[in-house]
């Protein structure tokens, strides 16, 4: 896939970059919290080789993997580069493929949205009741909010891909080596 963000007219060329920016701003998130997660990660494995236990430690670890997931799926659906078997898909008539992208980009933005909310739902209970994670120490929300922020994202990125769909932001364009390898 190309993102070129100067390309395609229409109504809405603005709103598709400001969208497009939302879903980038997660992906650097993502890149900033896999750099926490590696720094204690690092120290996690110093203080216990030093013998010391650090009860919350396990606590937090999991929290930045949780995040670290889910921001790092906003790219994945910016690009619509999610899981997906392309021998049907390579083989469809250009139109075919658009409206094909069409149905997955109003899919993703529906299921993503339904699940932000029920995620957001799940985080406010999880407040409401005080709930902790395993160790006692640390509240479970920050954990929590990771669904319904990171689903919400999702669907953003998914309402990018779909209007540059519209605009003619990003097409994908298959290489001549692509197109040998599927014969077409």
């Amino acid at each position: 896939m190309t993102s070129r963000s100067d390309a395609g007219p229409g109504p809405f060329k603005a709103l598709d970059l400001f969208v497009f920016r939302v879903a980038q701003w997660a992906d650097q998130l993502s890149a900033f919290i896999c750099a926490v997660l590696i720094v204690v990660t690092t120290a996690a494995m110093l203080v216990y080789q030093a013998g010391i236990s650090i009860p919350w430690l396990d606590d937090l670890l999991r929290l930045l993997l949780i995040w670290l997931v889910y921001m790092g799926c906003v790219s994945l659906c910016l690009n619509n580069d999610h899981i997906s078997m392309d021998a049907i898909y390579l083989r469809l008539p250009r139109t075919a493929r658009k409206v094909m992208d069409v149905v997955i980009a109003l899919l993703g933005v529906g299921l993503c949205g339904f699940v932000a909310k029920i995620g957001y739902n799940s985080m406010m209970q999880g407040i409401e009741y005080e709930e902790l994670l395993p160790s006692g120490y640390i509240p479970a929300w920050p954990q929590s909010l990771a669904i319904p922020l990171g689903f919400a994202l999702m669907a953003v990125a998914y309402l990018s891909f779909l209007l540059s769909l519209f605009t003619g932001r990003r097409e994908r364009h298959l290489t001549e080596e692509q197109k040998n390898a599927e014969g077409l």
